[in-house]
């Protein structure tokens, strides 16, 4: 396929576009590296499930004749993936399920891609993904495990992790994620990169396959924060089409020192220590900006029940999402998917409202903390990514599906780690519209950082040399 330059790919998509500008690559020279890098990964990451080569490169072929025309636009030739749940024209949408595996190409672009389109990126394929989306490990039974660029024989996260370890590995500038309880933060955590779930209603999700409506976001993730400020504007904006979509006015960034949130969870969110302490790290971090740490109490109740009422919400719409294929042959469900289908199955009407007036419950509770502090901070996972074949920790998303529940915009963004070690993320929660804010902040943060993306040591053994 051909040669890949790891220090090329492995820069963030604001620095790609820069380069693009200037004339130093052109946009067929850098989509034809990408694609010689996914072919050389495929073996060891399996993050794409389908790439298509051809449209991709006379896609950038023609951005490339826009740019000698003067007529480039934000994304102009840069490469962007799509999670196997988000429809992209002419493209099948298998959602990681054996049951749609053969499906016909989707007719439409999703809202979000046909927005990224139209600033000018180029569409180089779908992503792996957890079954469903339901689940945050991507160990997916038909389509074969992803595995962390970082340590392969480890998760990415989920149920985003192919769009996190692809854009980590340099497969891609940029990636669509969807979001029900952290599944783009969780994979953001785990790889190293930075993930962005909007607020809800702020970025349409019709053309995906749901999990939960009431739950469910579209997000990008990217190298670095800079990068979301090409690709928000992109993603975002009202569609009279979907019901979730509520055209949110997103605000400036705040200037100043903020207040930031800092809850005392203790012991009950068993968060692992060395976790805690890069953390910990990251506010010292926050402090030396300038920003003064606010202490906030702990949750009123199990931040687990919160993420169990998430659950159940998300298994009981399965079962709606995917009605004609669970009345036909159930061995194309894995055996853990039709579980959770059919315990759902069995719950009443008024275990499904206690769920959703729990789901409530949880959002008040963000809602609380935000009225006293500018932007919330906590870890993104308790945990970093995990082997495959150990116990998968239930408490991954009890962190992150607060924002989920509220629909409050949530970041996560990498904290230095030392060389060799598993990432680990922090995430940062502000109100409504305030993405901006969030932005900023996390740029901030990777300045003081001194933050330079580069190629995960562990993606030497693969890449074209």
């Amino acid at each position: 396929m051909g040669k890949a330059d790891a220090q090329l790919l492995g820069r963030d998509l604001t620095a790609q576009a820069s380069l693009l500008a200037s004339g130093a690559v052109s946009c067929v020279e850098l989509v034809g590296q990408q694609l010689a890098a996914i072919d050389a990964s495929q073996a060891a990451i399996n993050s794409y499930l389908h790439v298509d080569a051809r449209a991709a490169l006379a896609a950038a072929a023609e951005a490339d004749a826009r740019r000698r025309a003067g007529k480039a636009r934000a994304l102009e030739g840069l490469p962007v993936a799509v999670k196997d749940n988000i429809d992209v024209a002419g493209m099948a949408t298998t959602a990681g399920m054996q049951t749609r595996r053969g499906a016909a190409p989707a007719l439409a672009d999703s809202p979000a891609v046909a927005g990224l389109r139209r600033a000018g990126a180029v569409i180089v394929g779908k992503l792996n993904m957890h079954e469903a989306a339901m689940g945050a490990d991507n160990d997916n039974p038909f389509y074969g495990a992803c595995h962390n660029p970082h340590r392969p024989g480890f998760t990415p996260g989920g149920s985003s992790g192919g769009s996190g370890a692809a854009v980590a590995a340099g497969l891609c500038a940029a990636a669509l994620g969807t979001d029900t309880m952290g599944s783009v933060r969780i994979p953001a955590s785990y790889c190293g990169v930075v993930g962005l779930k909007p607020s809800w209603g702020a970025v349409s999700t019709r053309g995906t396959v749901a999990l939960c409506r009431r739950l469910d976001h579209v997000g990008p993730l990217a190298r670095s924060a800079r990068d979301l400020r090409l690709l928000l504007p992109a993603m975002a904006g009202y569609d009279p089409d979907c019901a979730q979509s509520r055209g949110i006015a997103f605000a400036p960034p705040r200037e100043g020192p903020l207040r930031i949130g800092v809850v005392d969870f203790g012991d009950a969110a068993g968060i692992d220590a060395d976790v805690q302490a890069a953390f910990d790290e990251g506010l010292h971090l926050l402090s030396a900006l300038g920003h003064r740490l606010q202490p906030l109490p702990a949750p009123a109740f199990a931040s687990g029940c919160a993420r169990r009422a998430g659950l159940l919400l998300c298994e009981a719409e399965l079962l709606v999402e995917h009605a004609g294929d669970w009345a036909g042959d159930r061995s194309r469900f894995s055996p853990l998917l039709a579980k959770l289908m059919g315990w759902a199955e069995g719950r009443s009407a008024a275990e499904l409202a206690a769920a959703s007036q729990l789901v409530d419950r949880a959002q008040v509770q963000l809602q609380q903390w935000l009225a006293r502090c500018d932007v919330l901070a906590m870890p993104t996972a308790p945990q970093r990514a995990f082997a495959f074949g150990t116990p998968v920790p239930a408490s991954q998303a009890d962190l992150t599906a607060y924002a989920n529940m509220s629909g409050h915009p949530a970041l996560s963004l990498p904290l230095p780690v030392a060389a060799g070690e598993l990432p680990v993320g922090m995430q940062l929660v502000a109100g409504i519209g305030e993405e901006y804010t969030l932005i900023a902040l996390a740029e901030a943060l990777q300045q003081a950082m001194a933050w330079q993306p580069a190629i995960p040591a562990a993606c030497a053994a693969w890449w074209p040399r």
